[in-house]
């Protein structure tokens, strides 16, 4: 179970996991989430598909926006 705001969600209602910091083949790291049914991995900033991924970690923050 998911907590947010005070709802509980199952976490399989969600399509994307936790927040990642992902990096490109051209050495760029930025913000994003990965869609759990394409497996695409897309901007935070702009919400557009990043090509040429090569790597990506996760990171938590007690604090949303």
């Amino acid at each position: 179970m998911r907590h947010f705001d005070g709802a509980v969600c199952k976490a399989h209602e969600w399509s994307v996991e936790a927040g990642l910091i992902i990096f490109t083949k051209d050495g760029r790291a930025q913000f994003g989430w990965r869609d759990l049914i394409t497996g695409q991995f897309h901007s935070e900033a702009d919400g557009r598909c990043i090509s040429e991924v090569i790597g990506a970690i996760e990171f938590n923050s007690d604090v949303a926006h």
